[in-house]
């Protein structure tokens, strides 16, 4: 009996997880399926504009990262570092790519055409998710080490009708002050 409730389990858990195998939170998927049946034209105008926009990310990339060395940032010029490594490798390889796409398509090379166009969609679908880290950086390390948060406290106690108190809080505060002497002398 016992044994079979566990196969029950195992078999709802293994029918509910194939959905979300499924799923694809990059959206490089959805951007294959898109321009999977597009014509040679509408692939070559595509791998421009992919092309302009990853370069336009890495000068967006490039800025942040210029604030971060202003503003004497070191986890955000590590963070932004790589990301920005990222995106202009990714550009290397979708200029590439367009190149041999373009004379893929001149010589009647289909499948190689289609091969290098998929690689062009899955380095601007990356590329976007690498802009979108990146100004994640900027607003990581700027929360740390900002002026403090303000933070509304709202109690849950019966009978308490008054309004949220607003307390500024650094980021060393704990609130709890530590004892004057240690209990373990």
């Amino acid at each position: 009996m016992n044994i079979w409730k566990h196969a029950v389990v195992i078999a709802a858990g293994l029918t509910l997880s194939g959905s979300a195998f499924a799923q694809d939170p990059t959206g490089i998927a959805s951007e294959l399926e898109r321009t999977a049946q597009t014509s040679p034209d509408e692939k070559l105008a595509y791998a421009e504009v992919s092309n302009k926009e990853i370069e336009e990310a890495s000068k967006q990339v490039t800025k942040l990262l210029e604030a971060a060395r202003r503003d004497s940032d070191l986890e955000g010029l590590q963070c932004l570092t790589s990301r920005l490594t990222s995106v202009r490798a990714l550009g290397q390889v979708s200029t590439q790519a367009e190149a041999t796409m373009k004379s893929a398509l001149a010589s009647g090379e289909t499948e190689r055409a289609n091969h290098e166009f998929r690689k062009i969609a899955v380095a601007v679908s990356k590329t976007r998710i690498l802009l979108a880290e990146a100004e994640r950086c900027t607003t990581q390390t700027a929360l740390v080490e900002g002026e403090g948060r303000l933070v509304e406290w709202t109690t849950s106690l019966v009978g308490d009708q008054g309004e949220g108190e607003v307390w500024d809080l650094d980021a060393l505060d704990v609130g709890n002050e530590p004892p004057d002497a240690s209990p373990f002398l």
